[in-house]
């Protein structure tokens, strides 16, 4: 992956698309962008920066909401992808995935877009600047692939395969980028080990139910993964009246799970407006008189993470 020269303050942007995600980290080792949503929405931002080089695309995995921009990302003749970072999933028959596919084989030959089809803990990312780590999900995982099966018995879905991704720059400033990853990422992180400590993080499946329809379940999901990670802040990006998230069960769960966790999402649903005046857990929102949402901006700072609402900051 090339590297920059060029010194700036790091941060990356959590950009409102709705019921998706897209991040985009800005530092010293240049632009890298962490799935993109639907639309355009990654590529008006790379603009409105003055960006024409990506030095990576994550993507986590094959689900529209989160590899929906990035047919349109990658046709794009004003920026260049270095490299494209995602697993395989024979699985996806959606037009999206498809296009997806010939995109990639368009990019490669017009810039020379290398496409690396293994994203797994055991990837290394060489570049300056903010660290990138892949935590989930194993190599093990990966080889066996969607629909396969594992020794317990289960059959790997795509958010089996889902990666989580922490961007970190030293231990009070760091980002984990959660996917769309369930219950069985945290029982692996539980059996090896693994200690996913990161100061924000961008929450599972937009904060709503992870895999199941059992809110019991989607309970202690959204408590054991906050006690692993241990956040200040946790992220929805979410479409604030879509699926009805971030689901009431999930916060009561997080909140049980660490004292003083805060809340922001990109689009705040109305029911949590009365919320943000109380200065609780959704103060984040609370500007002035007025309350605000957007695409989010997280600073790493030496002392913690800096959040802001808009696209830099």
């Amino acid at each position: 992956m090339p590297m920059s020269s060029k010194k700036l303050t790091p941060f990356l942007t959590i950009l409102d698309v709705g019921h998706g995600n897209a991040a985009v980290l800005h530092d010293e080792g240049g632009t890298v962008v962490f799935d993109t949503g639907k639309g355009a929405s990654v590529g008006i931002h790379l603009s409105n920066m003055g960006i024409r080089q990506v030095r990576a695309l994550f993507l986590s995995h094959a689900d529209v909401d989160h590899i929906g921009g990035a047919v349109t990302l990658l046709l794009n003749r004003s920026v260049m992808i270095d490299e494209v970072l995602l697993n395989s999933d024979a699985t996806k028959e959606s037009d999206t995935f498809k296009q997806l596919r010939y995109a990639l084989a368009e990019a490669n030959a017009r810039d020379g877009t290398r496409i690396e089809r293994r994203l797994a803990n055991s990837t290394k990312i060489k570049r300056k600047g903010t660290k990138i780590e892949v935590l989930h999900p194993p190599d093990a995982i990966v080889l066996t692939g969607v629909g396969g099966i594992l020794p317990s018995g289960k059959r790997l879905t795509s958010n089996s395969m889902s990666a989580a991704i922490r961007v970190l720059r030293n231990s009070k400033s760091s980002i984990l980028l959660g996917g769309d990853i369930e219950y069985d990422c945290v029982d692996e992180w539980k059996r090896a080990k693994v200690r996913p400590l990161a100061s924000a993080l961008v929450f599972p499946h937009h904060g709503g139910l992870p895999g199941t329809s059992d809110e019991s379940e989607a309970k202690l999901f959204g408590y054991e993964i906050t006690k692993l990670v241990c956040p200040d802040v946790i992220v929805f990006s979410n479409h604030r009246t879509r699926f009805g998230n971030p689901r009431d069960c999930i916060l009561k769960a997080i909140t049980k799970a660490v004292t003083g966790v805060r809340f922001v999402c990109t689009q705040l649903p109305q029911q949590f407006h009365l919320d943000v005046k109380a200065k609780g857990c959704w103060s984040l929102h609370k500007s002035g008189e007025d309350i605000v949402d957007g695409s989010i901006c997280l600073v790493f700072q030496r002392s913690g993470l800096k959040l802001s609402f808009g696209e830099k900051p």
